[in-house]
């Protein structure tokens, strides 16, 4: 079962509350043309997967956990975003916080544990939610104009027209069509396939597919993070 955190403890040694850590996760995905964050619907209110850190297991491989244990499923990317302090009403914690990225092939995929709301909708989520939706959100933006993270939200095959709609909904802005696969051409990041979509009345547009396995920048924690005790580096 996960849980949600401790009570804020005293420290023996100097009197000082001390703060509750935690792990929270912001899971987004694309699909009808918008972008989508997983909230939880346990407890009385919705809000982002959440847990604390348990000892023996790297915040990496926690922050995994607890997201599969509310999607059912995995993650295409994840990294650590930042590690805020808040205070509250007396309540003080750290919250050390994840983005994921998942892919749904563009339908939304049943959820149990809760369920997908609009990216634009986490007026609804307590100020330390929003907190970190936000700057997921911002590091999502940065991150588009030099890494390829934003194939993380694409299916395995992909028109440019699909692709450039997922950067500008990132964005919240239009990109001119010739600039963008003016673009995506000179960075040789896409390979054409053979195969065609036909979408309406217009005629078939050609798929494309990402070349690339892994992009080492996408994922910024470094290798140690997720060294489980008693293992060795190398």
């Amino acid at each position: 079962m996960i849980t949600t955190g401790p009570a804020i403890t005293q420290s023996h040694d100097t009197g000082q509350t001390q703060p509750m850590v935690e792990l929270r996760v912001v899971a987004l995905t694309f699909a009808h043309g918008s972008l989508f964050s997983f909230v939880s619907n346990i407890g009385q209110n919705a809000h982002l997967p959440n847990t604390v850190p348990v000892e023996g297991e790297s915040l990496d491989e926690t922050a995994k956990r607890l997201l599969r244990a509310n999607l059912g499923f995995s993650e295409q990317y994840m990294e650590q975003l930042y590690s805020l302090s808040h205070s509250d009403s007396g309540n003080w914690s750290i919250i050390v916080s994840y983005l994921a990225l998942v892919c749904t092939e563009g339908e939304l995929a049943g959820l149990e544990q809760g369920q997908w709301v609009t990216a634009s909708a986490i007026g609804a989520l307590s100020e330390r939610d929003q907190m970190v939706v936000e700057y997921a959100l911002f590091r999502l933006r940065a991150k588009l104009g030099y890494t390829t993270i934003a194939f993380h939200l694409m299916p395995t095959l992909f028109t440019l027209s699909e692709l450039q709609n997922v950067f500008e909904t990132i964005l919240g802005r239009t990109l001119d069509k010739r600039n963008f696969r003016r673009r995506m051409a000179t960075l040789g990041i896409l390979a054409g396939s053979r195969q065609t979509r036909r979408d309406g009345s217009h005629r078939p547009a050609r798929l494309y597919q990402f070349l690339a396995d892994h992009d080492p920048t996408d994922y910024l924690t470094p290798p140690w993070a997720s060294i489980q005790p008693g293992e060795e580096t190398r």
